[in-house]
Formats: C-alpha cells, sequence, structure tokens
C-alpha cells in the first residue's frame, strides 16, 4: 500500500493554499521541501503542477508526489542535465531518511543527497553553530568537526583512554573531544542562541527554507525577522488557526502558535477557523486579561468584525444564577416554580469542546544508545545549500 500525506488549507498573509502534512514518518524533508514549493512565491512559477495535485486531493501518495517532483525538477532551469531516472530513486530517500551530517560552523558536509536541493533551488539551514566570541579556544576545538566527525572522535578518544589504541594526532583528539563533549551537552536540542541569530541574519526577509534539526524537517519562515516553522503535525489539521510556530528559544520555552497571518493563537482557541481578523476564542471566566481583551472586543466589534465566543461552562453559570435569582424572586412572591430545573437542563446540554494536547517539540541528543549508533551508521556525507 502506497504511503499517503493529508493536505490541509492555510490562509498565510492572506492568501490561501494547502499543503502537506506528516504522517508517521515525522517531519520529513520530503515535506518540508515540497510545502516550500507550494507556498513560496518564488517558487510559483514552475511548481504548478504540484500545486494542481495538492489542491485537487485530500490526500496525496507518495508515488503521486514523487512523479510531480520529478516532473517539476527535470523542467526547471537547474534540471537540464538531470537523469529522470535517478531523481526517481533518490526522491523517495527524503521519505525515508536522508542522510546529511549538519557542521558546527553553520555548514553541511557536500554529497549526491544535498544536491536536491539546489535542483529545486531551495536553500537547507540549521542553527546547531557554537559561538566563537563567547570562547575562542572552544571555538578552534569544535568548529571544525561536523556531527558524524564529532562522533567519530569520541569515539577514539574512548578508545585512547580505556584501551590504549593508538591514532595519529592522538593528543589531539583528546584535546577535542573534552571541548566537544562540553558542546554537545549544552546543544541537546541541536540548535544554540548563536545559530538562532545566525538563522536570522542568513535569511532575507519573507524568504523559506528548509531547517535541519533533531533529524527532522521543517519548512522555515522569516517575518519581520522573527523565525517560524510551518505546522504540520496532522494533529492540527482541523485548526485552521495554527499555522505557524515561532523559533524563539533553543528549548522551546517563548515558541508560541500563529495563525496564517502572523497573529499569536493558542490550544486553549476553538476549532472555528481563525485567520487573520476572523479568529475565534474560548473565553476564561477566571481571566482578568481575557476581561479586558473580551471588553475591548465587544466595543470594537463594528469595526474589527471579531466574535467573542463564550466558554459554555460560564454561560451555563450566568444562566444558573439567573434563574436562581428569578427563582428566588417568585418565592417571595408567592409563586416560586421549576425554572431552576430548566436551567439545569439546559446546562446538560452544553458540551465542553475537547482540547488538543500539545506534544512534545524537540527531541533529544541524549537518546537512548541504540539511537545513537543508528545515527552514527546512518549519516554520510553531504552538501550545504545556502
Amino acid at each position: 500500500m502506497d504511503v499517503s500525506f493529508l493536505t490541509k488549507i492555510v490562509q498565510i498573509n492572506g492568501t490561501q493554499f494547502k499543503i502537506l502534512l506528516q504522517n508517521g514518518q515525522g517531519a520529513c524533508a520530503l515535506i518540508a521541501l515540497a510545502n516550500v514549493l507550494l507556498i513560496s512565491p518564488v517558487h510559483a512559477r514552475y511548481a504548478q503542477g504540484l500545486s494542481n495535485l495538492v489542491r485537487s486531493k485530500e490526500t496525496v501518495t507518495l508515488n503521486e508526489l514523487v512523479q510531480t517532483l520529478v516532473d517539476i525538477g527535470v523542467q526547471n532551469p537547474n534540471g537540464s542535465n538531470v537523469d529522470r531516472q535517478q531523481l526517481l530513486q533518490i526522491l523517495p530517500q527524503l521519505y525515508s531518511g536522508l542522510n546529511i551530517n549538519p557542521e558546527f560552523n553553520g555548514s553541511f558536509e557536500d554529497g549526491m543527497e544535498m544536491s536536491i536541493f539546489r535542483l529545486y533551488n531551495i536553500g537547507i539551514v540549521h542553527g546547531w553553530i557554537i559561538d566563537g566570541d563567547i570562547d575562542p579556544s572552544a571555538y578552534d576545538h569544535v568548529s571544525k568537526y561536523s556531527y558524524m566527525g564529532a562522533q567519530k572522535a569520541l569515539v577514539q578518544s574512548y578508545e585512547i583512554q580505556k584501551n590504549n589504541a593508538q591514532f595519529e594526532n592522538a593528543e589531539q583528539i583528546l584535546s577535542d573531544s573534552t571541548y566537544l563533549k562540553s558542546f554537545l551537552a549544552r546543544s541537546a536540542t541541536q540548535l544554540t542562541d548563536y545559530g538562532l541569530n545566525h538563522l536570522k541574519e542568513i535569511l532575507v526577509e519573507r524568504s523559506y527554507a528548509v531547517l535541519f534539526r533533531n533529524d527532522h524537517f521543517s519548512t522555515l519562515y522569516k517575518n519581520n525577522n522573527e523565525l517560524f516553522t510551518l505546522v504540520t503535525d496532522p494533529t492540527y489539521r482541523n485548526r485552521r488557526d495554527i499555522t505557524w510556530q515561532s523559533l524563539k528559544s533553543v528549548n522551546g520555552s517563548q515558541d508560541a502558535y500563529y495563525t496564517g497571518n502572523f497573529i499569536p493563537t493558542s490550544l486553549e482557541r476553538t476549532n472555528t477557523t481563525a485567520t487573520g481578523q476572523n479568529e475565534s476564542y474560548i473565553s476564561n471566566p477566571f481571566s482578568d486579561q481575557h476581561a479586558g481583551r473580551a471588553a475591548s472586543d465587544q466595543a470594537n466589534s463594528g469595526a474589527s468584525g471579531v466574535q467573542q465566543i463564550e466558554d459554555d461552562e460560564e454561560l451555563a453559570r450566568r444562566l444558573q444564577e439567573q434563574e436562581d435569582m428569578r427563582a428566588a424572586n417568585n418565592m417571595q412572591n408567592g409563586c416560586a416554580n421549576n425554572s431552576g430545573n430548566h436551567s439545569r437542563e439546559r446546562f446538560e446540554r452544553f458540551e465542553r469542546p475537547e482540547k488538543p494536547s500539545k506534544k512534545n517539540k524537540f527531541l533529544s541528543l541524549n537518546g537512548n544508545k541504540e539511537g545513537k549508533d543508528r545515527k552514527r551508521d546512518k549519516l554520510k556525507k553531504s552538501c550545504v545549500i545556502m
């Protein structure tokens, strides 16, 4: 059975697009690359075939996606000498697991796999970079290594110390390994503050790229000098108000969800479509901040068209209070009725909306040993597309 990907309609800066969502394989390079082609104005002129495919379907199969990308690849200016059969063999690797090797100076090792991004004129970047200004000595020991090179050096260092193994430049290996261990421990999310600033500097405003991080690939966008990754988790397929996730911190503590027009949103929102100014909220009756916002929205409802949706439980509570007060007044007048029961019946008809759970954003570098060994065996030389 062919692998398939769900599609989702999004609005970005007022323009409607249809993007591809990841599946059980995770955030693969194929989806990140395809989504750049789908939403980047720079690539629109030769990616029309892909747009037509995705726009017409609720799900797109891997075979359909690969065939369409091959057509685009051989037809664009960079693909004049590309062998179609070779491209048909290489593109599925972007789904099953692309072997790339980031260097701690901000580049990648060159190789055949990375040539795919050059073919489609899409940049691939990472922020796993050591800062030479803070610790020049550590920079000299670490920046010359790639991830795969660092793993090799650490293994050699262990062999030298435990088994008295003989390697050329053994003293240098031992010295470098100390700094490498420290750097890897401090950058377990495969992103550093320096790398984050570096990404902001190298990306042009309102430009797209593919971000590599923790063996995953995301569609990256720069807007108003801030970085955002396209949300392709199928969990949020029906959340039209969730399109972007900000990239502001190395550990995710400052990251948040945004609409397609880069307005902050939340997992507490309803499933109602909320893009641009047409946003919906779930009211929190215990939040002073929300009360102020609700009052402001109500005062400006004629101009903005924003409709405040009250929380069901709060609405039911206020109805209960009104009915109880009416019942008390009626009792005082000697004509009590069953309005309280009627209010409770209305309360029972309300259903609280389910709130999607927030998934862990990052995979830790300090995973199990089997994962590390598998990655070390998997990584091969690859290239930088800048």
